[in-house]
């Protein structure tokens, strides 16, 4: 019997991104769009935009969400967790866990002075 010779496959090339497009992904991050919805933005994988993310450590140039501390502000103030999902429109759920989150991020900073 004879056998076949199987056809090396050739290597994908691999996309390149110039620095405009990491830069309006890193922008389109900071102002609170998902990494899905930049994906489809930029035309790029998502997976790519996480490699970003990472790498360029994205996560501590994004402000806090104020949202957070405006729950805080507002529990503090005497507000009731149901006032306050009232107010900010979001779910009871959503205001317990925006609060302990404040909370322990207020006391970490705290520590540290």
């Amino acid at each position: 019997m004879k056998k076949s010779k199987i056809a090396p496959v050739p290597k994908k090339q691999r996309l390149t991104y110039t620095l405009e497009v990491k830069a309006s992904a890193k922008r389109y991050y900071l102002i609170g769009l998902t990494l899905n919805e930049i994906s489809k933005l930029i035309d790029a994988p998502v997976r790519t935009i996480e490699n970003w993310q990472m790498i360029e450590n994205w996560r501590s140039l994004k402000e806090t969400n104020p949202i957070e501390s405006k729950a805080l502000d507002l529990f503090l103030s005497g507000t009731t967790y149901k006032q306050i999902s009232q107010i900010l429109k979001i779910s009871l759920p959503t205001v317990a866990r925006y609060l302990s989150n404040e909370k322990i991020n207020r006391l970490n900073a705290l520590k540290k002075n």
